[in-house]
């Protein structure tokens, strides 16, 4: 084959890719893609916020309104998800990312603008269409930009710089509650600094390229070359082999599916997406109980929970440097231990120091194990099913996050932080034997 025509074959353009050493260029998406990420998780945190603003004076919110304002984000995110994902299969990534963080810029603005719960709650609705739908697009670019010997330390990578917003996003609506500047209630503060960077986000998302596998998909060769030129042209980061020994060993693996054979890896991730928040949202629910019933002060229980948010950005980074070296499913297996060793600790503990461990570790494995399970789902989809499926599956873990608490606090109230504590660890006990059994995953090795 002729040189110029080379360069513009398919197969050619990925292997280019997939031969990459982590460059200046990929750490940027990777950034810009934090930053999303990190609007999104403080947007859904924002949520336990806006459960205590409105349950006190001046609102005094009904329970079935107050209700409304703090599930609609979650229905919008079961039915936006996805749509966002064909949408996405369709346009491309890069750019679907760009409009839900336009979409979010608005609608978060919206929402700082109204105090009537049913406006909150159709603009916190529409806002779940994006906030639904950013993580697994996320994940599913990074995944396909990212180099194989390093793809699991660039997502998390950007999960840790994320993890930094929410605690502040929260901690801003306390600072400002008592000081309303300009007017403004202190609740409202977050919706707009999160809107107003989330337009920046979106902006930001036009200067980096799209991802060329999917651009192959649509045989756009000629603006995927382009897209892979870019990162070859860019500074590299990080020298050495491109290729895990991992990857090496499992490159065999990476193989082609045909439509027909992607049932079974879907049923897989949609029941593992879909085990996870009765575990990672379940337990949250027991910590502030459990340290009340132990005697401890109010006060010393926003101290627990604050230190709480630390473990995760630390635990994120430090886990980065390694992810890449284990199958996916021994990672996903170990954190799964962590919690489990962390709950059993958080009960039976009589120190705060092993009531922090507690807290703490649980944190951190929670923070571990959401990105490595997002990174697992997409790497066992081809590009051209990659987006779509995941979302799909993702609706899932949304419609999971709003029957958690629907269904498991009267059951904290009427049976105690015991019975709460067994569906979690029930959970992260199928959760580990799902895993047990599912896929090899493409840890160090090419996605296609």
């Amino acid at each position: 084959m002729p040189p110029e025509l080379a360069a513009t074959d398919p197969s050619r353009v990925a292997a280019r890719l997939d031969g990459l050493p982590l460059t200046k260029m990929h750490v940027l998406c990777a950034s810009i893609c934090a930053v999303g990420f990190g609007i999104d998780l403080a947007q859904i945190s924002l949520g336990n916020a806006l459960s205590a603003v409105f349950s006190a004076a001046p609102y005094r919110l009904a329970p079935l309104p107050l209700a409304w304002v703090l599930s609609s984000v979650y229905v919008g995110a079961v039915i936006g998800t996805p749509l966002v994902g064909w949408a996405a299969a369709r346009w491309g990534l890069r750019r679907m990312l760009q409009w839900l963080l336009l979409w979010l810029a608005v609608t978060s603005l919206l929402v700082a603008s109204g105090s009537d719960a049913s406006w909150l709650g159709a603009f916190r609705l529409l806002s779940g269409v994006a906030l639904g739908a950013y993580p697994p697009l996320m994940i599913a670019y990074l995944t396909e930009i990212g180099p194989p010997a390093t793809r699991g330390s660039l997502i998390f990578l950007a999960c840790a710089v994320a993890y930094l917003v929410p605690p502040g996003a929260v901690f801003m609506i306390r600072w400002l509650t008592p000081l309303a500047p300009l007017e403004i209630e202190g609740w409202r503060w977050p919706f707009i600094v999160t809107g107003v960077c989330a337009l920046g986000a979106a902006a930001a998302f036009a200067y980096i390229p799209e991802s060329p596998r999917w651009l192959i998909t649509k045989r756009l060769v000629d603006a995927a070359v382009s897209a892979c030129d870019r990162f070859e042209s860019s500074r590299i980061l990080r020298r050495g082999s491109h290729e895990s020994p991992l990857g090496i060993k499992s490159r065999e693996k990476a193989v082609r599916l045909p439509d027909r054979q992607l049932r079974r890896p879907f049923l897989f991730v949609s029941g593992m997406y879909f085990l996870h928040p009765w575990a990672t949202s379940a337990f949250p629910l027991l910590t502030g109980p459990v340290l009340l019933d132990r005697g401890i002060g109010l006060t010393d229980t926003l101290l627990y929970i604050g230190f709480a948010t630390l473990g995760p950005t630390v635990g994120t980074l430090c886990m980065g440097l390694f992810v890449d070296r284990f199958d996916r499913r021994a990672t996903l297996l170990a954190c799964a231990l962590l919690m489990l060793i962390s709950i059993v600790t958080f009960f039976v503990a009589q120190s705060a120091i092993g009531l922090l461990f507690g807290l703490v570790a649980f944190g951190v494995g929670v923070a571990l194990y959401s990105p490595a399970m997002t990174l697992y789902g997409a790497e066992l989809f081809p590009t051209r099913s990659r987006t779509a499926a995941t979302s799909a599956a993702w609706a899932l873990n949304r419609l999971a996050s709003a029957l958690v608490p629907v269904l498991l606090l009267p059951l904290l109230k009427t049976q105690g932080p015991p019975v709460l504590a067994i569906v979690v660890c029930m959970a992260l006990i199928g959760s580990g034997v799902l895993v047990m059994f599912g896929p090899a995953g493409a840890a160090g090795s090419p996605v296609e």
